[in-house]
């Protein structure tokens, strides 16, 4: 295996025991199946496929309330209980709750309202850029099939891109370089109020609860609504390079994540692959593979400064997979 660990008993790393799902009607289940398992597990009955690393996921209807999935392997099984919420009534107080929620897609308090743009005359050792391991501490970010957390590897992920940025004669400010918890719009903060030239933020994916995971999979790139595109086309571009014909591109997005919620400082969120599907887990943490990442976002952020990257045509497609971060 790939992860250093035996597996030794039969695990289901999403959704965890007691765990409270919004409402919904069906939902995504993944773990991992020990290594004598010889790939003969099932999911409420259901077989299901093991794939070479032991991870394997599912597709299973649920109810309201209270729900309880049986994952069998072999003489083992494991009894996982969970809620599912209520389906909200639409009403007046409902449409206002909407009405305020759309309202919090301000700018960060703190970004200012000029735009700095790219960092154009500057050599690269006058060009600091500030990158954002997302999640840490006691938030895990979303979990692989055998649990590995999301926050390692965003944090081995920007620690790859750092030193690619270096050899390249950057400076690099991390947001955190360990396994550290940085409140939410603590992250972009310092990258304002020191005007740093850019601010990209790494993330690994995870469908939502009511989709399968093995049929999303792609690498794609975040901006605000109306925020200068040139950075994240010129990191979509770079990785979608680098992984043609390993993974998919859905290249610039649009979401309201509030990391990127900038007028002020060059902003994007980076989601390398989704850790959720047992392939996109094998991926990620794969050491070739985090460097071959690290290098090529670090490529499209030289090649942004450098203006080796063309405007994009159209509107930027919004976002239908991600809860803000």
């Amino acid at each position: 295996m790939l992860f250093n660990v035996v597996i030794a008993a039969l695990t289901v790393a999403f959704p965890k025991e007691g765990a409270r799902l919004p409402a919904v009607d069906s939902c995504y289940v993944i773990g991992a199946a020990p290594e004598a398992a010889g790939g003969a597990i099932s999911v409420q009955g259901k077989s299901v496929s093991v794939y070479r690393t032991g991870a394997w996921s599912a597709f299973v209807p649920v109810v309201e309330g209270s729900n309880t999935i049986s994952v069998v392997c072999g003489a083992e099984t494991n009894l996982v209980g969970f809620s599912v919420a209520a389906k909200p009534k639409k009403t007046a107080a409902g449409a206002e709750e909407a009405s305020a929620k759309s309202a919090r897609r301000e700018k960060l308090p703190y970004a200012a309202p000029s735009f700095q743009g790219r960092p154009i005359g500057k050599a690269p050792f006058e060009i600091v850029i500030a990158l954002d391991p997302g999640h840490g501490g006691k938030d895990t970010g979303a979990l692989s099939p055998h649990g590995f957390p999301e926050k390692d590897a965003n944090l081995r992920t920007a620690r790859e891109t750092k030193k690619a940025l270096e050899k390249l004669g950057y400076n690099v400010v991390m947001t955190r370089d360990d396994d550290t918890f940085v409140e939410l719009y603590d992250r972009p903060k310092a990258a304002h109020s020191s005007r740093y030239d850019a601010f990209v933020s790494i993330h690994h994916n995870a469908p939502p609860v009511d989709r399968d995971p093995a049929l999303v999979r792609y690498g794609s790139v975040y901006v605000w609504d109306g925020a200068d595109q040139l950075l994240a086309r010129a990191v979509a571009d770079a990785l979608a390079k680098e992984f043609d014909g390993e993974l998919p591109s859905k290249g610039v997005l649009s979401a309201n994540f509030a990391v990127t919620r900038s007028t002020q400082v060059p902003s994007c969120l980076v989601e390398v692959d989704f850790i959720t599907s047992p392939q996109g887990e094998e991926a990620v943490w794969n050491a070739v593979r985090r460097r071959r990442t690290g290098k090529a976002i670090a490529r499209g952020i030289d090649a942004w400064v450098k203006g080796a990257v063309s405007a994009p045509a159209g509107n930027i497609s919004k976002n239908k997979e991600k809860q803000q971060k």
